[in-house]
């Protein structure tokens, strides 16, 4: 197989008959958007908001308003965040994505629209739109559109996250979507078997960590939740979680769970104190059928993998207070993952000044949200501001690595090599030096 040309942060890639456009997250990670033009077939894939320090005015071109159809590869809402803004402008065509990916989708909109303040009523008439124009898409199945083909495949980012592979009379197009890591927890691998045929002749593809490779297994990841839970146990203190609610709480609940079954921590109490992280892992309960091997085998002799002795929910806002007064060990999760907002901000205020408490980030905490405020007020025993008070940071904050639902560069280049004659690889969702480090590590390794 020669190999194929890589392009690192360019909006036009041309087909034979159309093209392939970039409209967001051509330069940096979030505001997924891309436009697919095939004969006569105009399908939008994603419509994502920028986030963070990516965070810019989210302006929906025209080139987004007027295609046949939405694709969405998951529910993360730097890939469906501007879907309300999009139907808000008339739009009236069918959404397209797997069954799992609008039944998150619709739970991560409406949080985020009650975050904005919206209007009841205007959150419900956007759900009811969106539920018209949904059109399920399970795995394996193909739907033509407008003189196109439209096929989704596992992609092992989350819960019914896709790839999404078109196909025309004359150009055939995959658009990765978010490509998780292999053997993740819950979750099967991202697909690697390509039905015959033509060439593809783009592949629009992420590039979260195209300068770098995963350092942490699964086993550090266990061992080291052991070791933070069994100190919380010696000095009887909580373990509070900021956790991002969709897929980064149930992977924490599955390991948490595999250290309980496998009687290496005793089953303390865990409060899964999201209501949004509570409904996400319904919808995963009510998707089991989308698990892995592993799980579904688990499933098959009654142990749920995202349920244990003492792992209770907490539904209620006067509840969350409640727990605040509970003595430890305990665990907390709660959201939000980098500390802007949520009950998390409750436990945080009570829990930073008590020498027994630790503080477990599982993701990474931006430059200026609370979460990074936190880690360096911890590091030269400073005060910090959460939920409108001044803090001092006595607790033990601890960051729990590895838990990366993104491919590193091998597992990217690995996933590439199986998507059958590339011509042509677009990649997006990365800022513009781990696109350029993957165009250079790519190149090095495929035979030219």
């Amino acid at each position: 197989m020669s190999r194929p040309a890589f392009a690192a942060h360019t909006e036009a890639h041309p087909l034979l008959d159309g093209e392939v456009r970039l409209l967001g997250a051509v330069r940096q990670v979030t505001g997924a958007m891309t436009r697919v033009d095939t004969g006569r077939a105009r399908l939008l894939v994603d419509c994502g908001v920028s986030q963070g320090r990516d965070r810019a005015p989210n302006l929906l071109e025209a080139a987004a308003k007027d295609a046949d159809a939405l694709v969405l590869t998951h529910g993360h809402l730097d890939h469906i965040g501007q879907v309300p803004r999009l139907l808000d402008g008339g739009w009236d065509n069918p959404i397209y994505a797997t069954p799992a990916t609008l039944a998150i989708a619709r739970i991560s909109l409406e949080d985020s629209l009650g975050m904005d303040r919206l209007p009841d009523r205007e959150i419900d008439a956007f759900l009811k739109r969106f539920g018209e124009l949904s059109r399920p898409l399970p795995y394996g199945r193909t739907v033509r559109i407008a003189g196109a083909e439209l096929t989704l495949h596992e992609a092992g980012h989350i819960l019914g996250s896709a790839s999404a592979e078109i196909r025309s009379e004359q150009s055939r197009v995959v658009v990765s979507g978010d490509l998780g890591r292999p053997d993740s927890p819950l979750l099967r691998d991202p697909n690697t078997t390509w039905a015959s045929g033509p060439p593809v002749d783009v592949v629009v593809m992420e590039s979260t960590y195209g300068s770098r490779e995963h350092v942490h297994s699964h086993d550090d990841i266990e061992r080291e939740l052991e070791a933070v839970v069994k100190e919380a146990i010696r000095v009887s203190g909580k373990v509070l979680v900021p956790a991002f609610a969709i897929g980064r709480t149930q992977t924490l609940i599955w390991f948490l769970n595999d250290l309980v079954e496998s009687g290496r921590i005793p089953a303390i109490p865990v409060a899964i104190d999201t209501p949004m992280g509570i409904a996400v892992t319904k919808a995963y309960s009510q998707w089991r059928s989308l698990f892995d091997k592993e799980a579904m085998e688990r499933l098959a002799v009654g142990d749920d993998p995202l349920d244990f002795e003492q792992l209770f929910q907490v539904k209620r806002g006067k509840d969350s207070a409640r727990i605040r007064d509970l003595p430890g060990p305990m665990i907390v999760i709660a959201g939000s993952g980098m500390v802007t907002g949520g009950r998390i901000l409750g436990h945080l205020r009570e829990g930073l000044p008590d020498p027994t408490t630790t503080v477990l980030f599982v993701g990474y905490q931006a430059e200026g949200t609370p979460g990074r405020r936190i880690q360096s007020a911890a590091a030269r025993g400073g005060k910090v501001h959460v939920d409108g008070e001044e803090v001092l940071v006595r607790a033990k904050v601890r960051t729990l690595k590895g838990l990366s639902a993104h491919a590193d560069r091998k597992e990217l280049l690995a996933w590439l090599r199986h998507v059958p004659d590339v011509r042509r690889v677009a990649l997006h969702h990365g800022d513009v030096t781990a696109q350029e480090d993957f165009v250079r590590y790519a190149e090095e390794r495929w035979p030219g």
